[in-house]
């Protein structure tokens, strides 16, 4: 137990430096994979009408590497799992890029969102087990934060604007991520084991108290629908429809709420506490939502009280995160930790793929109705937590599954 107590309370070591680095390259490599589905749709060969089944790819690829991968991390190590979804995302990416054929491109694109959905329970799990308690939440918010600069790069790398052939455009998005990919192989094959997995591998009895186990579940479950089902959703679909000619400058207000939200997230979080942040958060996502339906009954014509509200909402948005990765991999025993993040993204990610049929007809104000209906049940469930849940910042994982 004396690696864990080093874990726990030391100062960075150079190992800790290393898993830091390469996670932050890991999730850059995230994003440059997650643009993939987006930027695919402006490929001349691919019709417009099955533009439907290249994003479905996301949620049901998102869903089959949560619960495979998730649960295999629980039960043949956190460092295996990392060889795996590299391995997954990096030979879909390649499918992806080098496909001139639809049929190709949705099997590329599937299996590197495979990958990808194995990557995100694994690493917060990592991540959680193998930083001191001291930097913990701030490590897990700063560089699960860095795939945002992955999609923007993909995004920028996209932007041809007569500039580069489709040709040139997916031979720099394959030199980037072949570059990255082989650096992050090295990083990984570098970085040990987790210390708490290898412990808990060689015990062969652990007491779970199922009925706290199936709350924790729930609460993360309605964390992650009110995060996954509202991103963006005001920027993306609610406000192009009441502003189609701001469209661009829309996704700009909101990803500055975003951006500067995530910078706050990492001065506050340690300093309010999880639980209070968590209510903080997803109640006032909730409120700010409330403000905007009655915004639009009664100015929706009024421009420059939109683009406030939605800088807000893109604040709200990023807090809201920021206190679901902080939670998610500490709340689970060692042994169920992967899986019980694995879990609590199924039912999300299943909505997730079901609201690209049934809200596409959706109108403003039946958008703006789930969107409430959405940031609702993430906040009933930040109640919950406040009034039933545990305060993690400041203890050790072992404390905190006690509890």
């Amino acid at each position: 137990m004396s690696e864990i107590n080093k874990i726990d309370y030391g100062p960075l070591n150079k190992y800790q430096w290393l898993i830091i680095i390469s996670s932050s390259i890991g999730m850059l490599i995230y994003g440059l994979v997650l643009a993939l589905p987006s930027i695919s749709t402006t490929w001349s060969f691919v019709p417009q009408n099955y533009y439907v089944y290249i994003f479905l790819s996301i949620p049901i690829g998102t869903i089959i590497g949560n619960i495979v991968i998730g649960r295999l991390a629980d039960t043949k190590g956190r460092k295996s799992m990392f060889i795996l979804t590299l391995l997954l995302y990096g030979i879909g990416s390649l499918i992806v890029l080098l496909s001139n054929n639809f049929l190709i491109l949705i099997l590329g694109l599937l299996i590197s969102q495979i990958g990808l959905g194995g990557e995100m329970p694994t690493l917060l799990t990592y991540l959680s087990e193998m930083m001191p308690i001291k930097y913990r939440e701030v490590v897990l918010i700063f560089t699960t934060n860095i795939a945002n600069v992955g999609v923007l790069i993909g995004g920028l790398i996209s932007l041809r604007s007569g500039l580069l052939s489709l040709e040139q455009e997916r031979l720099y998005y394959l030199i980037s991520l072949i570059v990255s990919i082989l650096l992050m192989l090295i990083f990984r094959l570098m970085i040990p084991e987790s210390f708490r997995w290898e412990i808990k591998r060689k015990e062969t009895q652990n007491k779970i108290n199922i009925e706290k186990l199936w709350f924790k579940i729930y609460f993360l479950t309605s964390l992650i629908i009110a995060t996954a089902l509202t991103y963006a959703l005001l920027a993306l679909t609610i406000g192009p429809y009441l502003f189609p000619k701001l469209t661009s400058i829309l996704l700009v207000i909101y990803n500055l709420g975003e951006s500067i939200g995530g910078f706050i997230s990492l001065g506050i979080v340690k300093k309010i506490g999880t639980k209070f942040f968590t209510i903080f958060s997803y109640m006032g996502g909730f409120l700010v939502m409330i403000f905007i339906f009655i915004d639009y009954i009664l100015a929706k014509n009024i421009v420059q009280l939109f683009l406030a509200l939605l800088f807000i909402n893109g604040l709200f948005g990023e807090f809201a995160w920021a206190a679901r990765v902080s939670l998610e991999p500490v709340i689970f025993p060692t042994n169920l930790r992967s899986t019980g993040i694995a879990i609590s993204r199924l039912l999300p990610y299943i909505l997730y793929a079901a609201s690209i049929f049934y809200a596409a007809s959706f109108n403003v104000m039946q958008y703006l109705i789930y969107n409430i209906a959405l940031w609702g049940i993430g906040g009933l469930a930040s109640v919950l937590w406040y009034i039933y849940g545990i305060e993690t910042v400041n203890k050790r994982l072992e404390d905190i599954n006690e509890e």
